[in-house]
């Protein structure tokens, strides 16, 4: 019964099937991890700080401290003062 069912090559077309839908959901997903991937802290560059510094928030004394703690954070084997 099954065989006259689903036809001669069947195996085939749910082979292809599973294969196709497996690049689609993995496509997807890749998608979704770029998307919704979270930022590191503290990467987003010095804008934020200028602005503080800008606003009066920070004094420049404050704004070198904090501007070389953090490319010593990430410069390899930087320690920040």
């Amino acid at each position: 019964m099954w065989p006259s069912v689903f036809g001669p090559g069947w195996q085939w077309g749910v082979l292809v099937a599973l294969a196709f839908l497996s690049l689609v959901l993995g496509v997807l997903g890749f998608l979704l991890l770029v998307v919704f991937r979270s930022s590191r802290e503290g990467t987003e560059g010095l804008d934020p700080l200028w602005h503080r510094a800008e606003e009066g928030d920070l004094t420049r004394a404050e704004f070198e401290r904090i501007r070389l703690a953090r490319s010593a954070q990430f410069r390899p084997g930087g320690v920040p003062k």
